[in-house]
């Protein structure tokens, strides 16, 4: 053997020195102190979270509000009127078109001065419903929006009106992942916390393995009194002289781990259940906003169809008036309504396009607006599924807190344990059993969790 020992015996001498150090009274409030600071931290950081979830919640209400309300007065209010609006300003440039036709040619008929009366006409009306809505407030029809088909451009006005109105889904998004970032913090301190506890008890206990034990005389009484000192924060069954006082302190010394980890574990769950409700009602008021705001979509855009279908069947009408009877300007009005129909197609197709990220929509409006039966089907199973688990999590964190209740518990018995007689056996009993029990319960939420 070297004079300076194997490595085996160096490690153990180091382990014995490390050991050395957290025999004292100190050393066990400072461990005791560590371990309650780090779940208070964690407990405080997975209330901010719980706080920051359930504000999302009221968030994404008041932004859902918001967005169907903006979306109802555009797709209803302006929108509709906007398109009759455009479909005037098309007629009137399709019946000018077909009497200049004429014109140009140096002759003027009954038909081609029916149709630049009619083209004047509508222009005036015109005028005068964009003077009237104007006044009125329709935003729409600002020359922001105006476009040269005599289109206007709906998808930024809902942009803007979004943004006007506050209605912004990135706020949810920003309190959800503060949520999420105080939650992971809360989860750090917790594992913390249960390592700082196993820390001390595993070298605690391999130094005391590698501790020479005194030898029996006038000696062990001086370190039996020694120990005698020991407050006994952390229970410390390696001190112990008799088999009996090893057992219960073995007994209370679990019940002391089991106090951080059953908390750690209770505070994931009570975190994650929060959590999973609040998504649970994000979920429930996107599948209600989603719904309204395709309706009012679909409606506005299958107007706008009616109208040019009605606009091609009037061009027919005329068409068969004109054969059937001899009616002057019929065929020039028929031929102005089959132009402005295939106009008013293409200006219509634009202005009921549905809105995209390019027109500065959210990302979450788009969706909404977009979204079909289908959609409804995967959110609404997702929103089931976030109920679910929420109920899963809060009723294992429920458990948790039992165990947490019989961890408690069992530190009580253990200090009856010591006394002599039936009576610390019982207690001795008593206190294994309970913390038996609240090991298994927690093992038992855990399970139900990832099941």
């Amino acid at each position: 053997m070297t004079p300076h020992g194997s490595p085996a015996e160096r490690a153990a001498g180091h382990l014995h020195g490390w050991a050395a150090r957290i025999r004292s009274n100190p050393a066990q409030v400072v461990v005791s102190v560590l371990v309650a600071a780090l779940l208070a931290a964690g407990t405080w950081l997975a209330a901010q979270a719980s706080g920051s979830w359930l504000q999302s919640t009221r968030l994404e209400t008041r932004s859902m509000a918001l967005t169907v309300e903006e979306m109802r007065h555009l797709y209803q209010d302006q929108a509709p009127v906007a398109l009759d609006l455009a479909l005037l300003e098309v007629r009137a440039d399709a019946l000018q078109d077909a009497s200049d036709a004429v014109t140009s040619q140096g002759v003027a008929t009954p038909g081609s001065r029916l149709a630049a009366a009619e083209a004047a006409t509508l222009r005036k009306a015109a005028g005068e419903l964009r003077a009237g809505l104007q006044q009125a407030g329709s935003s729409l029809l600002s020359p922001d929006y105006e476009r040269a088909d005599h289109g206007y451009a709906v998808s930024a006005r809902l942009a803007d009106a979004l943004t006007t109105a506050g209605a912004d889904p990135h706020g949810v998004e920003q309190a959800v992942a503060d949520a999420d970032e105080r939650a992971e913090w809360a989860l750090r301190l917790a594992a913390l916390s249960v390592v700082a506890a196993v820390a001390f008890v595993v070298v605690r206990t391999a130094g005391n393995r590698h501790r020479q034990q005194p030898a029996p005389g006038p000696g062990s009484a001086v370190e039996h009194s020694s120990v005698g000192d020991d407050v006994g924060i952390v229970p410390q069954p390696w001190q112990e002289r008799t088999r009996t006082q090893r057992v219960v302190a073995a007994v209370a010394l679990v019940a002391w781990l089991l106090l951080p980890v059953l908390t750690a574990a209770q505070l994931v769950l009570s975190s994650g259940s929060a959590r999973d409700d609040a998504e649970a009602s994000r979920r429930a008021t996107t599948i209600t906003g989603s719904l309204l705001a395709s309706q009012l979509f679909n409606s506005f855009a299958l107007r706008s169809q009616q109208e040019e279908v009605r606009l091609g069947m009037l061009s027919l009408a005329r068409q068969f008036v004109a054969v059937g009877d001899d009616v002057p300007g019929q065929s020039e009005l028929a031929n102005a309504d089959a132009t402005a129909a295939s106009t008013w197609a293409q200006v219509a197709a634009t202005m009921t396009a549905p809105p995209t990220e390019s027109d500065n929509v959210p990302p979450a409006v788009v969706a909404m607006v977009g979204s079909e039966p289908a959609d409804y089907d995967a959110l609404l199973a997702a929103q089931h599924e976030a109920v679910d688990s929420s109920q899963r999590r809060g009723d294992a964190a429920n458990l948790m807190t039992l165990g947490l209740l019989l961890a408690a518990f069992t530190t009580t018995a253990t200090a009856l344990a010591r006394r002599p007689g039936r009576g610390g056996v019982a207690a001795t009993t008593t206190a294994a059993l309970m913390a038996a029990t609240s090991l298994a319960i927690g093992v038992i939420a855990v399970v139900r969790t990832v099941a």
